[in-house]
Protein backbone atom coordinates (compact mmCIF):
# COMPACT_ATOMS: atom_id res chain seq x y z
CA UNK A 1 0.00 0.00 0.00
CA UNK A 2 1.36 3.51 -0.64
CA UNK A 3 0.26 4.45 2.69
CA UNK A 4 3.18 1.59 4.18
CA UNK A 5 6.18 3.69 1.86
CA UNK A 6 8.48 5.92 3.23
CA UNK A 7 9.76 7.47 0.29
CA UNK A 8 13.57 7.95 -0.99
CA UNK A 9 13.41 10.62 -2.81
CA UNK A 10 11.75 13.87 -1.18
CA UNK A 11 9.75 15.64 -1.83
CA UNK A 12 6.71 13.64 -2.95
CA UNK A 13 3.30 14.25 -3.71
CA UNK A 14 0.48 12.36 -3.38
CA UNK A 15 -3.32 13.79 -4.60
CA UNK A 16 -6.82 11.58 -3.75
CA UNK A 17 -4.89 9.54 -0.62
CA UNK A 18 -7.64 9.26 2.17
CA UNK A 19 -7.21 11.36 5.63
CA UNK A 20 -6.29 8.01 7.10
CA UNK A 21 -3.74 6.62 4.78
CA UNK A 22 -1.99 9.77 5.40
CA UNK A 23 -1.94 9.86 9.11
CA UNK A 24 -1.18 5.76 8.88
CA UNK A 25 2.22 7.10 7.61
CA UNK A 26 4.52 7.39 10.95
CA UNK A 27 7.67 8.00 9.57
CA UNK A 28 6.67 11.72 8.81
CA UNK A 29 5.60 13.85 11.66
CA UNK A 30 2.76 16.47 11.01
CA UNK A 31 2.49 20.09 12.07
CA UNK A 32 0.01 18.31 15.44
CA UNK A 33 2.86 16.08 16.63
CA UNK A 34 5.35 18.60 16.86
CA UNK A 35 3.23 20.93 18.18
CA UNK A 36 2.40 18.20 20.86
CA UNK A 37 5.81 17.44 21.71
CA UNK A 38 6.64 21.44 21.99
CA UNK A 39 3.69 21.50 24.71
CA UNK A 40 4.39 18.30 26.95
CA UNK A 41 8.01 17.33 26.15
CA UNK A 42 9.78 14.14 25.67
CA UNK A 43 7.48 12.36 27.72
CA UNK A 44 4.99 12.97 25.14
CA UNK A 45 7.24 11.94 22.05
CA UNK A 46 8.23 8.77 23.93
CA UNK A 47 4.16 8.16 23.66
CA UNK A 48 3.79 9.36 20.19
CA UNK A 49 7.00 7.47 19.31
CA UNK A 50 5.84 4.13 21.06
CA UNK A 51 2.60 4.00 18.41
CA UNK A 52 0.48 6.18 20.42
CA UNK A 53 -2.06 8.99 20.10
CA UNK A 54 -2.39 11.60 22.29
CA UNK A 55 -5.68 12.90 21.39
CA UNK A 56 -8.38 10.79 20.11
CA UNK A 57 -10.91 13.91 19.12
CA UNK A 58 -14.16 14.98 20.66
CA UNK A 59 -17.16 16.29 19.64
CA UNK A 60 -15.78 19.43 18.73
CA UNK A 61 -13.16 17.45 16.39
CA UNK A 62 -15.72 15.52 14.73
CA UNK A 63 -18.01 18.37 13.61
CA UNK A 64 -14.90 20.07 12.12
CA UNK A 65 -14.04 16.75 10.37
CA UNK A 66 -17.48 16.57 9.10
CA UNK A 67 -17.69 19.86 7.93
CA UNK A 68 -14.45 19.60 6.14
CA UNK A 69 -15.53 16.79 4.21
CA UNK A 70 -18.72 18.56 2.96
CA UNK A 71 -16.83 21.63 2.03
CA UNK A 72 -14.17 19.60 0.27
CA UNK A 73 -16.90 16.99 -1.59
CA UNK A 74 -18.74 20.59 -2.81
CA UNK A 75 -15.35 22.13 -4.22
CA UNK A 76 -14.78 18.57 -6.26
CA UNK A 77 -18.93 18.92 -7.65
CA UNK A 78 -20.89 17.24 -5.17
CA UNK A 79 -24.03 18.64 -4.10
CA UNK A 80 -24.67 19.41 -0.63
CA UNK A 81 -27.87 17.06 -0.39
CA UNK A 82 -25.62 14.08 -1.70
CA UNK A 83 -22.80 14.83 1.30
CA UNK A 84 -25.08 13.90 4.13
CA UNK A 85 -28.10 11.85 5.28
CA UNK A 86 -30.15 11.51 7.99
CA UNK A 87 -31.97 8.17 8.89
CA UNK A 88 -35.56 7.60 8.25
CA UNK A 89 -37.79 6.72 11.06
CA UNK A 90 -38.57 3.24 10.15
CA UNK A 91 -34.90 2.29 11.31
CA UNK A 92 -34.94 4.00 14.12
CA UNK A 93 -36.27 2.74 17.49
CA UNK A 94 -39.41 4.17 19.19
CA UNK A 95 -38.20 6.62 20.86
CA UNK A 96 -35.50 8.01 18.59
CA UNK A 97 -32.43 5.32 19.34
CA UNK A 98 -30.10 4.50 16.85
CA UNK A 99 -29.35 1.37 18.80
CA UNK A 100 -31.68 -1.22 16.03
CA UNK A 101 -30.75 -3.61 14.24
CA UNK A 102 -32.51 -1.85 11.10
CA UNK A 103 -30.55 1.32 11.74
CA UNK A 104 -26.83 -0.57 12.22
CA UNK A 105 -27.86 -1.94 8.52
CA UNK A 106 -28.84 1.50 6.98
CA UNK A 107 -25.58 3.16 8.60
CA UNK A 108 -23.31 0.35 7.41
CA UNK A 109 -24.64 1.37 3.72
CA UNK A 110 -24.09 5.08 3.55
CA UNK A 111 -21.28 6.67 1.88
CA UNK A 112 -22.57 10.19 2.98
CA UNK A 113 -21.66 11.49 6.13
CA UNK A 114 -24.77 10.37 8.93
CA UNK A 115 -26.63 12.98 10.59
CA UNK A 116 -29.48 14.30 12.41
CA UNK A 117 -31.57 17.23 11.05
CA UNK A 118 -30.34 19.22 13.95
CA UNK A 119 -26.80 18.51 12.72
CA UNK A 120 -27.75 18.77 8.78
CA UNK A 121 -29.36 22.00 9.32
CA UNK A 122 -26.15 23.41 11.39
CA UNK A 123 -24.09 22.21 8.54
CA UNK A 124 -26.35 24.20 6.10
CA UNK A 125 -26.20 27.38 7.85
CA UNK A 126 -22.56 27.08 8.54
CA UNK A 127 -22.23 26.48 4.28
CA UNK A 128 -24.58 29.41 3.63
CA UNK A 129 -22.76 31.73 5.53
CA UNK A 130 -19.37 30.48 4.38
CA UNK A 131 -20.39 31.36 0.85
CA UNK A 132 -22.28 34.90 1.63
CA UNK A 133 -18.47 35.76 2.83
CA UNK A 134 -16.68 37.17 -0.57
CA UNK A 135 -13.22 36.23 0.78
CA UNK A 136 -13.97 32.55 1.23
CA UNK A 137 -16.19 32.26 -1.84
CA UNK A 138 -13.41 33.33 -3.58
CA UNK A 139 -10.90 30.64 -2.03
CA UNK A 140 -13.41 28.13 -3.00
CA UNK A 141 -13.76 29.07 -6.91
CA UNK A 142 -9.92 29.44 -6.70
CA UNK A 143 -9.22 25.89 -5.59
CA UNK A 144 -7.94 23.84 -8.12
CA UNK A 145 -7.03 20.92 -5.85
CA UNK A 146 -8.06 18.62 -2.50
CA UNK A 147 -6.97 15.79 -1.15
CA UNK A 148 -3.19 16.38 -1.44
CA UNK A 149 -0.54 14.99 1.03
CA UNK A 150 3.15 16.81 0.31
CA UNK A 151 6.05 15.09 2.25
CA UNK A 152 9.46 16.97 2.65
CA UNK A 153 12.65 16.98 4.78
CA UNK A 154 13.54 20.22 6.73
CA UNK A 155 17.22 19.64 7.95
CA UNK A 156 16.65 16.06 7.43
CA UNK A 157 13.69 15.89 9.70
CA UNK A 158 10.62 14.06 7.60
CA UNK A 159 7.23 15.57 7.60
CA UNK A 160 4.22 15.63 6.23
CA UNK A 161 1.39 18.17 5.62
CA UNK A 162 -1.81 18.19 3.78
CA UNK A 163 -3.76 21.22 3.39
CA UNK A 164 -7.56 21.70 3.23
CA UNK A 165 -7.57 22.97 -0.25
CA UNK A 166 -5.06 24.28 -2.71
CA UNK A 167 -5.14 27.28 -5.29
CA UNK A 168 -2.41 27.90 -7.98
CA UNK A 169 -0.22 29.92 -5.90
CA UNK A 170 -1.22 29.50 -2.05
CA UNK A 171 -2.81 27.32 0.30
CA UNK A 172 -6.01 27.53 2.65
CA UNK A 173 -7.40 26.16 5.33
CA UNK A 174 -11.12 25.74 6.65
CA UNK A 175 -11.44 26.19 10.72
CA UNK A 176 -14.84 25.76 12.42
CA UNK A 177 -14.88 27.65 16.20
CA UNK A 178 -17.67 27.95 18.78
CA UNK A 179 -15.71 31.40 19.94
CA UNK A 180 -16.47 35.33 19.29
CA UNK A 181 -14.79 37.12 16.77
CA UNK A 182 -12.76 38.95 19.60
CA UNK A 183 -11.80 35.70 21.02
CA UNK A 184 -10.77 33.65 18.41
CA UNK A 185 -7.05 34.60 19.02
CA UNK A 186 -7.03 31.71 21.97
CA UNK A 187 -8.27 29.25 19.60
CA UNK A 188 -5.04 30.08 16.89
CA UNK A 189 -3.17 30.17 20.05
CA UNK A 190 -4.06 26.77 21.24
CA UNK A 191 -4.35 24.92 18.67
CA UNK A 192 -1.15 25.88 16.68
CA UNK A 193 -2.78 27.90 13.83
CA UNK A 194 0.59 29.88 13.30
CA UNK A 195 2.89 26.85 13.48
CA UNK A 196 0.23 25.34 10.91
CA UNK A 197 1.29 28.15 8.33
CA UNK A 198 4.85 27.65 8.89
CA UNK A 199 5.28 23.99 8.64
CA UNK A 200 2.36 24.09 5.64
CA UNK A 201 3.94 27.00 3.80
CA UNK A 202 7.65 25.35 4.08
CA UNK A 203 6.39 22.51 2.77
CA UNK A 204 4.61 24.42 -0.48
CA UNK A 205 7.73 25.69 -1.15
CA UNK A 206 9.80 22.64 -1.11
CA UNK A 207 7.41 21.30 -3.76
CA UNK A 208 8.58 24.40 -5.87
CA UNK A 209 5.93 27.19 -4.80
CA UNK A 210 6.61 30.77 -3.82
CA UNK A 211 6.30 31.90 -0.70
CA UNK A 212 2.63 32.90 0.76
CA UNK A 213 0.66 34.31 3.64
CA UNK A 214 -2.24 31.17 4.43
CA UNK A 215 -5.64 32.28 4.43
CA UNK A 216 -7.59 31.05 7.35
CA UNK A 217 -11.35 30.55 6.91
CA UNK A 218 -13.15 30.37 10.50
CA UNK A 219 -16.65 29.26 10.32
CA UNK A 220 -18.96 29.68 13.91
CA UNK A 221 -20.56 26.25 14.69
CA UNK A 222 -23.12 28.21 16.93
CA UNK A 223 -25.44 30.87 16.11
CA UNK A 224 -25.18 33.22 13.84
CA UNK A 225 -22.86 31.04 11.96
CA UNK A 226 -21.08 33.73 10.41
CA UNK A 227 -17.63 33.57 8.62
CA UNK A 228 -14.48 35.37 8.63
CA UNK A 229 -11.27 34.70 7.29
CA UNK A 230 -8.01 35.47 8.36
CA UNK A 231 -4.56 36.20 8.21
CA UNK A 232 -2.13 35.45 10.95
CA UNK A 233 0.39 37.93 11.52
CA UNK A 234 3.62 37.77 9.55
CA UNK A 235 5.62 38.11 13.16
CA UNK A 236 4.01 35.44 14.97
CA UNK A 237 4.75 32.89 12.25
CA UNK A 238 8.06 33.33 12.20
CA UNK A 239 7.67 33.14 16.12
CA UNK A 240 5.92 29.73 15.54
CA UNK A 241 8.50 28.56 13.12
CA UNK A 242 11.26 29.33 15.44
CA UNK A 243 10.08 26.95 18.17
CA UNK A 244 9.22 24.50 15.22
CA UNK A 245 12.93 24.15 14.06
CA UNK A 246 14.13 23.71 18.05
CA UNK A 247 11.34 21.27 19.20
CA UNK A 248 12.79 18.87 15.83
CA UNK A 249 15.77 19.10 16.68
CA UNK A 250 14.76 17.89 20.26
CA UNK A 251 12.89 15.35 18.58
CA UNK A 252 15.42 14.64 16.48
CA UNK A 253 18.24 14.03 19.46
CA UNK A 254 15.88 12.04 21.04
CA UNK A 255 15.49 9.80 19.25
CA UNK A 256 19.26 9.41 18.07
CA UNK A 257 20.44 8.83 21.96
CA UNK A 258 17.15 6.77 23.11
CA UNK A 259 16.88 9.40 25.96
CA UNK A 260 13.63 10.93 26.15
CA UNK A 261 12.73 11.65 29.64
CA UNK A 262 14.12 14.73 31.94
CA UNK A 263 16.26 14.42 34.50
CA UNK A 264 14.01 15.62 37.01
CA UNK A 265 11.13 13.19 35.91
CA UNK A 266 12.86 10.95 38.63
CA UNK A 267 14.12 12.67 40.81
CA UNK A 268 12.21 14.07 44.05
CA UNK A 269 11.46 18.07 43.20
CA UNK A 270 9.82 21.08 44.47
CA UNK A 271 6.60 22.05 42.71
CA UNK A 272 7.04 25.42 41.10
CA UNK A 273 3.91 27.81 42.36
CA UNK A 274 3.00 30.92 40.25
CA UNK A 275 4.13 33.96 42.30
CA UNK A 276 0.32 35.33 41.84
CA UNK A 277 -1.10 32.29 42.73
CA UNK A 278 1.31 32.53 46.22
CA UNK A 279 0.19 35.83 46.62
CA UNK A 280 -3.59 34.46 46.29
CA UNK A 281 -2.64 32.22 49.16
CA UNK A 282 -1.72 34.05 51.25
CA UNK A 283 -4.72 36.80 51.16
CA UNK A 284 -6.69 33.86 51.94
CA UNK A 285 -4.41 32.86 54.96
CA UNK A 286 -5.01 36.76 56.35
Amino acid sequence: MDSELTFDVLPEKRVGWSNQAYQNLKKFDSRSTICAVEKYGGEAQYWIDTGHSLFSGNSATSIGSDFDAIVEGIIQGKKFDDLIVVPPDDVLGANGSRSTKAYKEWRDQQTAIVSTEEQRWKFAKMYDSMLRNDAAYNLVKETTETQVSIFFEIDGHKLKVRPDACCEDKWWDLKTTSATWDKVIYSVRDYGYAAQEWLYVQGAMAWGMDHFRMPFVFVQTVPPFSCRVYYLPERLVEQAGRRMRLTMELMRLRRETGSYFPREANEITELEVPEYLMREEEEVAI
